[in-house]
C-alpha cells in the first residue's frame, strides 16, 4: 500500500446515534448526458486524498465524481514552497470546471470539506443557477473550534502585516481526527511527508490570508443568495469550527430544501473519521433525492 493514501478497509469505531433536522459528480468514470456529477473539493492548501471514502461512496451509488486541483489553491509536489492564488481566483477556476461540466451533462453538485466548504459556496454565491446542489462538510466560516489558540484574535497580524513573512501554520494533533487508529497514521505519515490524507503538514500566510478573506466575502454575501438544495454535514466536537457556523448557515442560506445532520463521532475530518460510512450514505441519499 502506497504511504500517499490510508486504508480505505478501516472500519468506524461505532457510531452514536445522530441528530437530524429537516428545512423545508479527475472524473472517475466516463460523463454521459443527463447524469448527475458530484464535483469534489478538498481543504486549503490540500489534495483529493481527503475526500477518498466519499468519492468511492459516490461511484458506488453509480454517480460520477471529478477532482480538481485548484492552481494557487490545492498543493503543489513539485513546490517547495506554496504560494496561493486570490480567493476569487479559486471560485472562478471552479466555476468553469462547473460550466464545462454542464455542457456535456445534467446536473452538477459541488461537494466540499472545509475550505473546499466554503469555495462551494463562494461558487454558489456567486452563479446559484449554475449549481444544482451543494454538500457543505465541516464547514468553517468562522474558527471558533474547541482547539483553536485562545490568541487566534492576534492572528490577523500574521496575516496582513510583514510579521506573516517570518510565520506558517503547523498541523498538529489531532489532525481532525477522533479516530486515534487513523490519527497515528496521519501523524506518521506527515514525518516522511508534506501531504497526508487529512492535508498539508504546514500552510503559508498566503493561503490562509485568502482564506480568511473568503470566509469575511461570504458572511458578508451569502444571506442574499438564492440557493441551490444544501445538504449540511457538521461534527458537534469538531475543533476547528463549532456548530455555530452550522446555525449561521442555517439562519443565512435561502434554499427550498436545506438537510442538516449533526454528527456525534468525528472531529473535523468528517471523510476520514469514525462517521465517515454515514457521510458517504447520506449525501448518497441526497443526491438520489434532487430533483
Amino acid at each position: 500500500m502506497s504511504s500517499d493514501s490510508l486504508p480505505l478497509n478501516l472500519l468506524p469505531e461505532g457510531l452514536n446515534d445522530k441528530r437530524e433536522f429537516f428545512i423545508g459528480a479527475q472524473s472517475s468514470t466516463d460523463t454521459q448526458a443527463g447524469q448527475t456529477t458530484v464535483l469534489l473539493l478538498h481543504g486549503l492548501c490540500s489534495s483529493a486524498q481527503e475526500l477518498l471514502p466519499v468519492d468511492e461512496a459516490i461511484k458506488a451509488a453509480g454517480y460520477v465524481t471529478v477532482s480538481v486541483n485548484i492552481p494557487g489553491y490545492s498543493f503543489e509536489q513539485k513546490k517547495t514552497k506554496q504560494k496561493a492564488k486570490s480567493y476569487e481566483a479559486w471560485i472562478d477556476y471552479v466555476e468553469q470546471e462547473v460550466i464545462k461540466l454542464k455542457a456535456r451533462q445534467g446536473k452538477v453538485v459541488l461537494a466540499g470539506i472545509s475550505a473546499g466548504a466554503n469555495v462551494a459556496l463562494g461558487v454558489a454565491v456567486k452563479n446559484s443557477s449554475l449549481i444544482d446542489g451543494l454538500v457543505l462538510m465541516s464547514t468553517p466560516l468562522i474558527l471558533d473550534g474547541w482547539n483553536i489558540p485562545f490568541y487566534h484574535f492576534l492572528f490577523p497580524l500574521a496575516l496582513y502585516t510583514p510579521l506573516g513573512w517570518l510565520w506558517s501554520y503547523e498541523e498538529k494533533p489531532p489532525y481532525g481526527l477522533k479516530n486515534e487508529r487513523i490519527r497515528a497514521w496521519v501523524a506518521k505519515d506527515l514525518k516522511s511527508r508534506r501531504l497526508s490524507s487529512a492535508g498539508a503538514s504546514v500552510l503559508e500566510v498566503s493561503h490562509l490570508r485568502e482564506h480568511d478573506k473568503l470566509q469575511k466575502y461570504l458572511i458578508k454575501t451569502m444571506s442574499g443568495v438564492s440557493a441551490p438544495p444544501t445538504l449540511a454535514l457538521h461534527a458537534s466536537e469538531d475543533e476547528v469550527a463549532s456548530l455555530e457556523n452550522l446555525r449561521f448557515i442555517q439562519m443565512n442560506w435561502k434554499t427550498p430544501v436545506f438537510r442538516c445532520h449533526v454528527l456525534d463521532n468525528s472531529y473535523h475530518m468528517i471523510t476520514w473519521d469514525n462517521d465517515r460510512a454515514e457521510v458517504g450514505q447520506r449525501i448518497v441519499d441526497f443526491l438520489q433525492e434532487l430533483p
